[in-house]
């Protein structure tokens, strides 16, 4: 039974530890100012005021308007990204820590 319970016991330092981490990794970003200082209704212009050039744009496939994606740095050897999207009339609609690519999938197929 006290085998059980370090083993148990170690697991839950493990998920904790990762789980720090992943909070580490975020609040690492969280300063730069596409991700602090862009807000919905902003205009593409004020964003890129704000952020400077995003890396990518693209049309959206399954969502409406365009999006852009911003490199925010490497981690892991995996680029973190950070995209902005928006509408026709080119306000700032939502955005967030993910590639368009990603953002912008069809809803009808399961991930």
């Amino acid at each position: 039974m006290k085998k059980f319970a370090g083993v148990i016991g170690a697991a839950v330092v493990l998920a904790v530890l990762s789980g720090c981490s992943a909070y580490d990794r975020a609040e690492s970003y969280v300063t730069k100012p596409v991700v602090q200082d862009v807000k919905k209704g902003m205009t593409r212009q004020q964003v890129r005021d704000i952020a400077g050039p995003a890396s990518t744009e693209i049309t959206m496939v399954h969502a409406r308007g365009t999006c852009q994606t911003y490199v925010l740095g490497e981690r892991d050897g995996k680029l973190q990204t950070y995209f902005v999207s928006y509408s026709d009339t080119g306000r700032v609609m939502n955005y967030g820590f993910q590639s368009c690519k990603e953002y912008d999938t069809d809803p009808q197929v399961s991930q």
